[in-house]
């Protein structure tokens, strides 16, 4: 049986929850794509001993991949307030 005692959304809300989701899941994607990518190139660098590969998939991916992980759990927070969760349930 659904919960009726919270409030409803109206339909500007389910908009704006919908378009976030579609961020949300652009980001996931774009973060374990990019993850995948850097431990692959890491992966080959060590299976061929090539140190250089393994330092240059860091320096070149790394950044990217923290900082679209980070804006991932920034916007998380975010769209589970535009789904009305309230941080004290």
């Amino acid at each position: 049986m659904a919960d009726t005692t919270g409030p409803s959304m109206g339909p500007t809300r389910r908009r704006i929850a919908t378009g976030m989701t579609t961020v949300f899941v652009v980001l996931l994607v774009s973060m374990l794509a990019l993850g995948t990518v850097m431990v692959l190139l890491q992966l080959v660098g060590v299976l061929f001993l090539n140190a250089a590969l393994v330092e240059s998939a860091v320096t070149a991916l790394a950044p990217w991949t923290f900082g679209v992980g980070g804006t991932l759990g920034i916007w998380t927070l975010l769209l589970a307030y535009a789904h009305g969760w309230k941080s004290n349930e």
